[in-house]
């Protein structure tokens, strides 16, 4: 019998989450060592209000960069080249590591933040550009890349976000996108009395051709970055399956959702260049007549493959700074709407009747 399998819907949370502010204190204006307390940006609500980075980063050193800019051009100078920045649980307080630095009683200071830390220098920082070169995700599965907005013109500590000190604000580089699953009906009662009931298990969750590694490009423009064509990144050629982990699911039995596997960083990207979800099913139907279901099942259909593109009418990207839930609504049954199953009826005819018409004699 042939089955429809419908995505019902792709109820894509556009979540902006965790950005951060650094700070800086200091003894007296103008003067004083230079220290960064981190604050985060967006809740888990969803809504764009400040939290402590600390809550979602406290393990996570960041990278700061700053230039020295003097009335005088030619005293300009680089203050900080990719200083490490950690978190120090007994001050609560965000220090550089191994570096001391002070604020200057003359001219001001332009900062860059980045996370997390790398002694390697990912991404590249200039004063207005910052570049991440052939970056692969699989590689860096739990990587969450951050880039800040720079803050231009400080002369000292100033209250922005939670803290007094130099206002940086984080966001996403990446892109974050989850899974959950549930059917769309489980039981049906007409009003014949007999009942047919589904349960549907899942075997195997898969992405296909989805792009692992690329480059980005943020330049300057009017004092923020520019974010390329719809958020996406310049991916290369080269492709990849990503399967879920199945095992915890339970199960479908009814329309409660399920969460398939934990959600994970991708690389911003078109959904127009063949992404697809795959999804391999065990379909078993159970009817009761009268007498309760049966330990059995009326009809079991095995390794079912069923497959959607990931790009639907409305989205057609995975964009930075979004995180993206997909609702997976199943249709246990034929169901053109993806909501009501369609009963079997009949559509009966009659052929002609063929006439054979026969002359024979009869012999008396």
């Amino acid at each position: 019998m042939k089955r429809v399998f419908e995505i019902i819907h792709a109820l894509i949370a556009v979540a902006v989450i965790s950005a951060a502010c650094a700070r800086v204190q200091s003894e007296d204006p103008g003067g004083g060592e230079i220290r960064f307390q981190v604050a985060g940006y967006a809740s888990a609500t969803g809504t764009r209000a400040p939290s402590d980075y600390k809550d979602g980063y406290g393990s996570v050193p960041f990278g700061a960069y700053a230039w020295y800019k003097d009335a005088n051009p030619s005293n300009n100078a680089d203050f900080m080249v990719n200083q490490k920045v950690a978190y120090n649980a007994d001050e609560n307080e965000w220090f550089t590591v191994g570096n001391a630095y002070y604020w200057p009683k003359g001219g001001s200071l332009d900062f860059i933040c980045y996370s997390p830390y790398s002694d390697a220098g990912i991404p590249d920082v200039d004063e207005d550009r910052i570049s991440y070169n052939s970056w692969d995700v699989a590689a860096n599965p739990d990587t969450d890349l951050l880039y800040g907005d720079k803050k231009t013109g400080l002369i000292e500590n100033k209250t922005t976000y939670y803290y007094s000190g130099v206002p940086v604000l984080f966001r996403h580089a990446l892109a974050r996108v989850a899974f959950t699953v549930r059917l769309a009906y489980s039981e049906m009662v007409p009003d014949t009395g007999d009942k047919t009931r589904w349960e549907v298990t899942l075997n195997s969750v898969k992405l296909k051709d989805i792009h692992m590694r690329g480059s980005l490009d943020l330049t300057l423009e009017g004092g923020s970055w520019k974010l390329p064509e719809n958020g996406v990144w310049l991916p290369d050629d080269s492709v990849r399956d990503m399967e879920f982990d199945c095992s915890a699911l339970s199960v479908l039995s009814t329309t409660d959702p399920q969460n398939v596997g934990d959600a994970f960083f991708v690389l911003p990207q078109p959904l127009n260049l063949g992404q697809k979800l795959v999804l391999n099913l065990t379909i078993e139907t159970y009817r009761d007549t009268g007498s309760g279901y049966p330990a059995e099942p009326f009809i079991r259909e095995v390794n079912l493959d069923m497959e959607a593109p990931l790009r639907t009418d409305s989205f057609n990207a995975w964009s930075m700074n979004q995180n993206i839930r997909y609702n997976l609504i199943l249709a246990p049954s034929l169901s053109p709407d993806g909501v009501n199953p369609v009963e079997v009826n009949f559509d009966p005819a009659v052929a002609g009747w063929e006439t054979v018409e026969l002359e024979t004699i009869v012999f008396i």
